[in-house]
């Protein structure tokens, strides 16, 4: 027949201790992770990259953002139309220029990426609908002035 030991105060404690101590740890690997992560994703961002050309001492910085995107939608027998999507760059311009840049120029391309058609019902033509993106070039210079500590 087996016995059960019991433990003593000191064992429980150690015990506890371990174990609290292990979850901390496990916290701690947790947002080690997520800072990780955040880091990763700053550098990748527009202000990011605009913080490292800017340590590389580079005198001028170009990016491009996706400000509107726009799908083709054709219903049968009904006609054709589209639905966009629009977003706004400010924050993304204002976060560069806090990099220590300034906006230079900025230009507008529609990127056609397809379209769809169909004949119209019961009379003749067709039904066109157009699909693609405008994408904001931005052009910005070396600024020390905008430079904010990060």
């Amino acid at each position: 027949m087996a016995l059960l030991k019991k433990k003593t105060p000191e064992e429980a404690a150690a015990e506890a201790a371990a174990k609290e101590q292990a979850r901390r740890a496990a916290e701690d690997r947790k947002r080690q992770a997520q800072l990780e992560k955040e880091r990763q994703a700053f550098e990748q961002s527009p202000a990011g990259r605009a913080r490292a050309a800017f340590r590389k001492g580079d005198h001028v910085f170009q990016f491009s953002i996706d400000v509107m995107n726009q799908k083709a939608v054709i219903v049968a027998m009904v006609g054709g139309t589209t639905t966009q999507r629009t977003s706004d760059p400010v924050d993304v311009l204002n976060s560069v220029c806090r990099e220590g840049w300034d906006l230079v120029n900025g230009s507008f391309v529609f990127v056609e990426q397809g379209q769809e058609s169909r004949d119209k019902f019961m009379s003749s033509g067709q039904n066109v609908a157009v699909k693609g993106e405008v994408v904001g070039y931005y052009l910005f210079k070396r600024c020390e002035a905008n430079r904010q500590a990060a």
